[in-house]
């Protein structure tokens, strides 16, 4: 590490607090790739003058952003979380100057080579980092003659999508038992998302952080894991579609999406089943006292939520039992990849016997 970047780092990490430019329509940080290096970064600033500077480059391009304040508690929380979607240079604005900074000189992820492999947390870095690519294209107000890169980002994210496995969320049943013993014992419930239209969707998750966001801390939610051909046998009856990360992009995801996907990419499709496959297989034989790989989610870095009123259109999801109940979240606009609509609603929490 240069000596000018030592001192930048330890120019950021002393400051209280710095603005991370946001797509408001992702409600994700802004991803820009370098063209000339090609690096995947997200810009920070020291100042508001530093992030309207900025924003007003894309302006044109009509990609809405804006600041998110993150202060001194959550750096290691936010420069953690976009470590997690593949985010490899941060760029630090100050005075009129933009540096970039490896990441890494920031996080690292925590050394996992003793935990087992099927028990380490679920990552998919680069189906994340292309879903968002592509959302911030798709979300774009222009005619669509005009999203150039759409093609090639959809392809791209299709390929991570045929290749990623997934966390569906449940709600474990209550009664005796303890929740790995009601896990292998299927005791549990799914969950899905109701709009206020009617629509019905299943929230699925790209990695264990977008998991946490939904969870939060609640016991009785955990998760199972599915490969993307899964998707399809399990196809609940009565919705629409999947939705994935709902507190993150929200990608719709409907089955005219998985049929193409699994006709134009079967190569990728089955490398990801396999790789469910084998490490289900890891897992077998006595499990007595372990908790299932589902049901022992733990994030490499430590992770800390954005207040609402500092993130860019956070929201919030709140929790309801399976056996009722209903808790309301505010969702920026639903997208398909390729087909479905968009609009501002909110959406139900319920939980579903299957």
């Amino acid at each position: 590490m240069s000596i000018d970047n030592q001192f930048l780092i330890k120019k950021v990490t002393q400051r209280d607090s710095f603005i991370a430019c946001f797509c408001t329509a992702t409600r994700m940080p802004f991803l820009y790739c370098d063209p000339v290096s090609y690096a995947d970064q997200v810009w920070i600033f020291a100042d508001e003058d530093g992030l309207k500077e900025f924003a007003g480059r894309f302006a044109a391009k009509k990609i809405p952003l804006q600041g998110a304040l993150i202060r001194k508690n959550q750096f290691t929380g936010f420069f953690g979380s976009l470590l997690h979607i593949g985010v490899t240079e941060i760029v630090f604005t100050e005075n009129g100057a933009s540096v970039p900074i490896p990441i890494d000189q920031f996080v690292r992820f925590r050394d996992m080579s003793k935990v087992p492999e099927a028990l380490r947390p679920l990552e998919n870095p680069q189906l994340m980092l292309t879903g968002i690519y592509l959302m911030q294209e798709v979300v774009r107000k222009v005619p669509q003659e005009e999203k150039e890169d759409l093609k090639d980002l959809n392809e791209e994210f299709l390929v991570n999508l045929a290749r990623a496995r997934f966390l569906i969320p449940v709600q474990v049943k209550e009664g005796p038992g303890t929740i790995p013993e009601k896990m292998q014992k299927g005791q549990f419930s799914f969950l899905n998302l109701t709009m206020k239209n009617g629509d019905v969707y299943r929230p699925i998750f790209g990695d264990n952080m977008e998991f946490q966001k939904f969870r939060q801390q609640k016991q009785e939610i955990q998760a199972i894991t599915m490969p993307f051909a899964g998707l399809k046998t399990a196809f609940p009856k009565d919705v629409k579609g999947y939705l994935l990360n709902p507190n993150g992009c929200q990608i719709v995801i409907q089955m005219i999406l998985i049929d193409q996907v699994l006709k134009s990419f079967p190569d990728d499709v089955k490398q990801g089943a396999a790789e469910a496959v084998r490490l289900a297989q890891t897992l077998a034989g006595p499990r007595a006292g372990r908790k299932p790989a589902a049901a022992s989610l733990q994030g490499h870095s430590k992770v800390t939520k954005m207040p609402e009123k500092e993130s860019a259109e956070s929201g919030s999801v709140e929790k309801e039992s399976a056996e009722g109940g209903s808790a309301e979240k505010e969702f920026a606009e639903d997208r398909s990849v390729k087909t479905g609509s968009s609009g501002k609603e909110s959406a139900k929490k319920g939980s579903s016997e299957e």
